[in-house]
């Protein structure tokens, strides 16, 4: 089996906590260089990880003929060009959530990647969680009958101040939103794949404790396809609270936290609880899914496609809030 040999684009908290090992974990992958504008900072990963190459220049790496993929943990706004660029340049593209800053720019990286014939994953790495996969089974067999709506809360304890590393997730020009861009995302997806497309979305998005030019709170009343409806928190500044909850007209799966381990099923007054621990780094499961999907030419299991229908959900909430 042939190693697919990486490139990774940013080297800021995700790739530090998750990537750079998710990649290296992977059977027959390896990563082979890194890109990050500071070379203090990177010289620091470069050690940490022990990668063989490494550059400030994303163009370098990009156009580096000995790399098959890319995996692009920049900034929001970056996101797009350096995904074409990628493309152009014959590399698959394995690139961080939110996909982009808008709509039009998840069309343009998607027609790009089929052009070129690579493929196109977004990091929505909750999907590959055993307590997903079971609350989808349970579904499908109708265990807690007909779903009537879904409740979520995401929020991380981010106190972002002007200047440091990151703050770009509070920056409208470089993120595109706040809490709901970064945290909510990942629930939007979580959402469309278990319940379909959203028809119609209300919301309300401002600043309640911090003074950001991105919202520090968001909470959107979420209506599917299938008539289900569904309440979302997002928010910046809080202790991680994170809660999924399905109500249907026999019983509710609760995982709370969704990034834990424990599903507690409760069906016609009777509670259980499963034990489905995830992989010990999160990423690692999306990362072996990508690496497989370029061996064998096919889409990955979260591609561009997802991608785009979370960016839509997320613009149809910001119109919403009248941005």
């Amino acid at each position: 089996m042939r190693t697919i040999r990486w490139g990774l684009l940013g080297c800021g908290d995700v790739a530090q906590k998750r990537v750079a090992a998710a990649i290296q974990q992977t059977p027959h992958c390896e990563l082979l260089s890194v890109c990050r504008r500071d070379p203090l900072r990177l010289a620091a990963f470069r050690k940490a990880t022990g990668v063989e190459r490494s550059t400030t220049d994303a163009a370098k790496l990009l156009h580096d003929p000995d790399i098959d993929a890319v995996y692009i943990a920049t900034p929001v706004d970056q996101h797009c060009p350096q995904t074409l660029q990628a493309a152009a340049a014959g590399k698959h593209v394995l690139v961080e959530k939110p996909m982009a800053m808008d709509v039009p720019q998840c069309e343009q990286m998607i027609a790009a990647c089929t052009q070129a014939d690579v493929r196109l994953g977004v990091a929505y790495y909750r999907r590959f969680y055993p307590i997903v996969q079971r609350i989808e089974e349970l579904l499908r067999d109708q265990t807690i009958g007909t779903p009537l709506g879904v409740a979520a809360v995401t929020a991380t304890p981010l106190a972002m101040q002007p200047g440091q590393d990151g703050y770009w997730r509070v920056d409208l020009s470089a993120g595109g939103g706040g809490p709901l861009m970064d945290v909510g995302s990942h629930r939007i997806n979580v959402l469309l794949h278990l319940f379909g497309n959203i028809t119609q979305v209300q919301a309300f998005c401002g600043n309640v404790a911090a003074q950001y030019e991105a919202e520090d709170s968001a909470v959107l009343l979420l209506r599917f396809e299938t008539g289900l409806l569904g309440t979302l928190q997002c928010h910046f500044g809080a202790d991680d609270p994170d809660e999924f909850v399905i109500t249907g007209t026999r019983g509710r799966l609760i995982a709370s936290p969704l990034n834990g381990d424990q599903l507690v099923i409760e069906i016609d007054g009777q509670r259980s609880i499963e034990t489905l621990p995830p992989a010990a780094n999160l990423c690692q499961p999306l990362v072996a899914d990508f690496a497989d999907a370029i061996r064998n030419h096919r889409p990955p299991l979260v591609d561009g496609r997802e991608g785009l229908l979370t960016n839509m959900v997320m613009a149809d909430a910001y119109r919403a809030c009248g941005r």
